[in-house]
């Protein structure tokens, strides 16, 4: 079984371009000839000059299975070279290009040696592979095309990459799928179309690309924007490359659905810039977004949320989606991340570092690393048919009210946000179940006035209007972002843990900066006491 369309590399077409017909593809008598960068710039993709310098010398091995089993596929994109271009360009230092021609020689020559450890996914030819190598290596032909210390016979080879590459890609994707996989990848056919629009086969290229580009707009966009994954970082990863199409293709910009991505990661975004890393996405700092006023309904894409000030609220009740090899969807749904002051003050397990990590299955994509309920000894389905009931917006409150059927009983959830100076949320949650009524905050808790509280501010105090059978504590990983540095790296998350027998949960949820506050008295009013 194959992840793809089943392996159609031509052997002289696409794997092993000759030289003699690789010239006379570009029109050209001569590699002297066919070096000269007559045409438009590629658009920027390389890493910044930062780590170059630690590149200069480096062994590395290609076949190396080590990387693991993930990341080796990740490690053929070739964007770890990708300094060495930026590196270059900067300074002209001859030293860069050689290196780049160092190692992608050695690169070439190992390829097709390579195995990967995916069932029916080749390391080198599959669509992010093909996509990835094609930015870098346009980029470098541009950069190194009049460097006498790049040798003709490493330009061969890397014109060689990006034309074949090319081929394959036109014929992997002459009809519609699903998945970030095509659409990046047409994106990135369209620009290869744009830049080598002197190719005898640019226009056909031009042609399949469009095509899939604008069926994925329509298809794998959804009417509200968000990308079918309902992944942030994914549908960036798919807007950025949209962009790299609109860049030689102007037209696109026009298109309702480009604007509506924009409008998607608007809606998610917090006061600190930055989206949360919901599903198996990391968290990220989109460029030229702000956050948008007010509450919103994300109806196709299954997101709610609340905005208030500060305090951002982001309520999942989506699919669980499929993907071309894993399923970028977690275990979880009615589960939701609470921000205030720019940072997290509800937080989960989010995506993974990587796809070998350890940890992938049993904590970030399970329900346990997920403000929601845990049933236990119950497995939970992909087929949850979550919904949104009710979603209401007003000056005083806003409310979501949801279900899903992801355990043998269906679970009810009922958020309201009370505004105002000092607001809160009372979440009800009710299920024919045992179940762990379940959160996670970035300090660990103590018992606090009937509830509990993080040790350390901005944080939340956790207080159930009924007590708990049992009190369960646990830690995980997480991404913490870092307004000041617009980086998140991973540090510990803290879960507390409200087991019943009964399954009724009502609970309020009260922010502070520096100390728990005092309870309103009347939070009681918005429990759900059915």
């Amino acid at each position: 079984m194959f992840v793809e369309k089943p392996p159609h590399v031509h052997p002289t077409r696409m794997r092993h371009i000759t030289d003699e017909a690789l010239l006379a593809t570009l029109g050209a008598g001569s590699v002297a000839e066919a070096r000269a960068w007559r045409r438009r710039r590629p658009v920027p993709a390389a890493l910044g000059p930062e780590g170059a310098d630690a590149l200069l010398g480096i062994e590395v091995d290609f076949l190396d299975k080590g990387h693991g089993r993930s990341l080796l596929y990740g490690f053929h994109y070739l964007r770890w070279m990708s300094p060495l271009i930026t590196a270059y360009a900067g300074t002209g230092d001859p030293r860069y290009a050689a290196e780049w021609d160092r190692l992608f020689s050695q690169w070439y020559d190992d390829r097709d040696r390579v195995e990967g450890d995916w069932p029916g996914l080749d390391v080198v030819w599959y669509s992010l592979g093909v996509r990835a190598r094609a930015m870098y290596v346009t980029e470098a032909l541009a950069a190194f095309a009049e460097e006498p210390a790049l040798s003709d016979g490493c330009w061969l080879r890397m014109m060689k990459t990006v034309v074949g590459g090319a081929r394959w890609s036109a014929e992997e994707h002459d009809e519609f799928r699903h998945g970030n996989w095509q659409f990046v990848n047409a994106c990135e056919l369209l620009h290869t179309a744009r830049v080598f629009a002197d190719l005898p086969e640019a226009g056909q290229w031009a042609e399949v690309a469009m095509a899939r580009i604008l069926e994925h707009l329509e298809q794998d966009v959804r009417a509200d924007g968000g990308h079918h994954e309902r992944s942030p970082s994914y549908h960036l990863m798919c807007l950025d490359n949209l962009e790299r199409a609109v860049a030689v293709e102007p037209a696109l910009a026009r298109h309702p659905r480009r604007q509506a991505m924009y409008r998607w990661l608007s809606v998610l975004m917090t006061s600190g810039g930055w989206v949360p890393h919901l599903q198996d996405s990391g968290l990220i700092w989109p460029e030229g977004v702000g956050p948008a006023e007010g509450s919103h309904n994300l109806e196709a894409s299954g997101y709610a949320t609340f905005r208030h000030g500060d305090f951002h609220t982001v309520v999942n009740y989506g699919p669980y989606v499929g993907h071309e090899l894993e399923p970028h969807s977690h275990h979880a749904a009615l589960d939701f991340v609470l921000t205030g002051w720019g940072v997290p003050l509800a937080w989960e397990g989010g995506g993974p570092p990587s796809y070998d990590d350890p940890g992938y299955y049993d904590w970030y994509q399970a329900t346990r690393a997920h403000n929601t309920l845990l049933v236990p000894g119950e497995g939970y389905t992909e087929d949850r048919r979550a919904a949104c009931d009710l979603f209401s917006v007003s000056a005083r409150a806003d409310v979501f009210a949801g279900h899903h059927h992801g355990y043998s009983a269906r679970h009810d959830r009922k958020i309201v946000f009370v505004k105002g100076d000092d607001p809160y949320w009372v979440v009800t949650d009710r299920i024919d179940a045992e179940a762990i009524w379940q959160i996670h905050g970035l300090s660990p808790w103590v018992g606090r006035d009937g509830g509990f509280a993080g040790t350390r501010g901005p944080g939340i105090l956790v207080v159930p209007l009924e007590p708990p059978d049992e009190v369960l504590y646990g830690t995980g990983p997480a991404r913490i972002p870092d307004p000041a540095t617009r980086t998140a790296e991973y540090g510990e998350i803290h879960s507390l843990g409200l087991r019943r027998a009964d399954g009724r949960f009502t609970v309020g949820i009260f922010p502070y900066r520096d100390a728990p506050p005092n309870v309103p008295e009347d939070w009681t009013v918005h429990a759900d006491r059915r």
